[in-house]
């Protein structure tokens, strides 16, 4: 039995996690591994999803806006899900709410990236969580990719490290607590796919460390614990550690290394 659950909480600031804001997170960034961790750039989410899916670089795959203008790269791409997909290893993808225009190309860009499923499961990062873990509990071997998108639309309402983005922490860290009843059998990855308010309060795009650092934490079995990578990590790195710890090889086009530091012993062969 092999399973991973990676938490995406958009927006998410690694400075937003407390004690007083999300205690879950800090209790997991403590008593397991966690890093310091950039994304790419752009610092936005089309461009840092594109590269989770793919394991590239945005300057690599293309996709910086919405749209289907880059799928055609994807026939020179190995997207994570398909290289799982190969060795029967199913993946679902879990997020909110999706407008009726905005499903087709929701579901174009997961259908060719590999993905298995596509869910959407409401408005809420508890609802979204209540379903990831359903689906963990009644699979194997499967990767189930949780996209919490509270923080990020808190920030770009009311501005990033106000009280209303604060209580979105709040909410999605809750979210994330329900899910710690995995760790049992279950990898956990929380990451976000960028910060923001360094520049403008209220956006995340421009070149600045209050957008471009993210939280990344690694909990559940095998992983060291109170552990603290050391130098920067970065999102491109996650997808290799992600197959490393299926115990599948990562293919040589991926930019990111696997992170072996953050397990003990290394992932190998986890299905075996």
């Amino acid at each position: 039995m092999a399973r991973c659950l990676i938490v995406l909480a958009d927006g998410l600031r690694p400075d937003a996690i407390t004690t007083t804001h999300a205690p879950s997170l800090t209790a997991l960034s403590r008593d397991y591994t966690s890093a310091h961790a950039m994304t790419v750039r752009p610092s936005v989410t089309v461009a840092a999803l594109a590269s989770f899916a793919t394991g590239v670089s945005p300057r690599t795959h293309g996709l910086v806006e919405p749209g289907l203008r880059f799928l055609p790269r994807l026939a020179d791409l190995r997207p994570l899900a398909k290289e799982l997909r190969a060795h029967r290893i199913s993946t679902t993808v879990v997020a909110g709410s999706i407008g009726l225009r905005d499903r087709p190309i929701a579901w174009a860009l997961t259908a060719c990236a590999g993905v298995d499923r596509l869910i959407s499961a409401g408005r809420t990062a508890s609802s979204i969580a209540h379903v990831a873990r359903g689906i963990v509990n009644a699979e194997e071997h499967c990767l189930v990719f949780a996209y919490l998108p509270d923080c990020d639309k808190a920030g770009h309402a009311h501005g990033w490290m106000t009280s209303s983005y604060l209580r979105a922490v709040s909410a999605v860290d809750a979210a994330i607590g329900s899910l710690t009843s995995v760790l049992g059998d279950t990898l956990l990855v929380v990451l976000a796919d960028h910060g923001g308010g360094g520049g403008d309060p209220r956006d995340h795009d421009h070149p600045h460390p209050l957008n471009d650092h993210i939280p990344l934490v690694f909990a559940g079995p095998g992983v060291r614990r109170r552990h603290g990578i050391a130098g920067t990590a970065s999102l491109l790195d996650v997808p290799p550690t992600i197959l490393q710890w299926f115990g599948v090889p990562v293919p040589d086009c991926y930019e990111g290394r696997p992170l072996v530091e953050a397990f003990a012993p290394p992932p190998a062969l986890a299905i075996a």
